[in-house]
């Protein structure tokens, strides 16, 4: 359970002592409480706007990388080893790697973003008699997964607006599913899929991440059937033959493999990946050095 505000309080006049003192952030007791306590850096920041002392207001701002890490990281031990159907787990994935872009976030505003966009969708799909429990047996044909996606898509890109943009990836916003949902910025290929696939899975849709080459799809797959779905293009959808013929002439070693399913701990890798290496690309060396760091730590490398 999160502390107080005042035991928060406590906490960093304790680690103000310990950043004074030049003691390495891994050592020190305070930070590691205050990692603990599983508040998020909006509401850390908060408490820290009401430290009356301007000099260590200052210095422990300077701690949101490692400590937005460092919660992240104990954060993802309870959703990580989860099943790839859980979508909770990616709910919760997709919040917490989205904070290593916008430390700001905040989960309850993120949920209900995610309740008003599932409405929607429902309401899209209602219109064209499309419910879930009304097509449940008839996922496995063409026209009628044809005919979901686009109530989806109307849902998603006409009626809320959700955007993408060739320049995003150099966005740190942009890396944020929540960001990309509360804010309506424009979204890469990683943070749009997410929230299609969350938002999908919630209606009992037979969806999936799938970590292809330079750009993360979402697939349809119920038993013979496979469409691949790319939210970075307002949601058009690819057959696996036109996608198998367009990697191998863009990616000649490519594996099919990398068409299957992508587990979760693949789709958090990725979304570390792209921050980490946007990082490297705005000279910011330490944030690229703690993301790989924090990789390396979750996954061995």
């Amino acid at each position: 359970m999160p502390l107080r505000s005042h035991n928060i309080l406590a906490l960093l006049y304790e680690l103000g002592k310990d950043i004074e003192k030049e003691k390495e952030l891994s050592a020190s007791h305070a930070f590691i409480q205050l990692i603990a306590t599983e508040v998020p850096w909006a509401d850390v920041f908060h408490n820290i706007d009401l430290v009356p002392n301007s000099t260590l207001r200052h210095k422990l701002r300077t701690i949101e990388a490692d400590y937005t890490t460092g919660f992240v990281y104990t954060q993802l031990q309870h959703v990580l080893p989860r099943s790839g159907n859980d979508v909770y787990a990616l709910e919760r994935i997709s919040y917490l790697t989205g904070l290593l872009a916008n430390p700001y976030g905040l989960w309850d505003e993120y949920c209900a973003a995610l309740d008003a966009l599932e409405v929607d969708v429902r309401e899209s799909l209602e219109t064209r008699s499309l419910t879930p429990r009304r097509v449940k047996g008839r996922f496995g044909d063409t026209t009628i997964v044809h005919e979901i996606v686009a109530a989806i898509n109307t849902a998603f890109f006409e009626k809320n607006s959700i955007t993408s943009a060739d320049d995003a990836i150099n966005r740190i916003e942009s890396h944020s599913a929540q960001s990309v949902l509360c804010e309506r910025v424009p979204g890469i290929p990683l943070s749009l899929s997410m929230v299609y696939l969350i938002v999908g899975m919630r209606m009992g849709f037979p969806l999936y991440g799938v970590n292809t080459p330079a750009r993360f799809l979402v697939k349809w797959q119920y038993d013979d059937l496979e469409l691949f779905i790319n939210a970075f293009d307002q949601g058009k959808i690819i057959d696996r033959a036109t996608l198998d013929s367009h990697l191998r002439t863009k990616f000649p070693s490519y594996s099919t493999r990398l068409l299957d399913a992508a587990p979760f701990e693949i789709i958090t890798r990725r979304a570390i990946a792209n921050i980490a290496a946007l990082a490297a690309r705005n000279q910011d060396d330490e944030k690229a050095r703690k993301l790989e760091g924090l990789s390396r730590t979750l996954f061995g490398f």
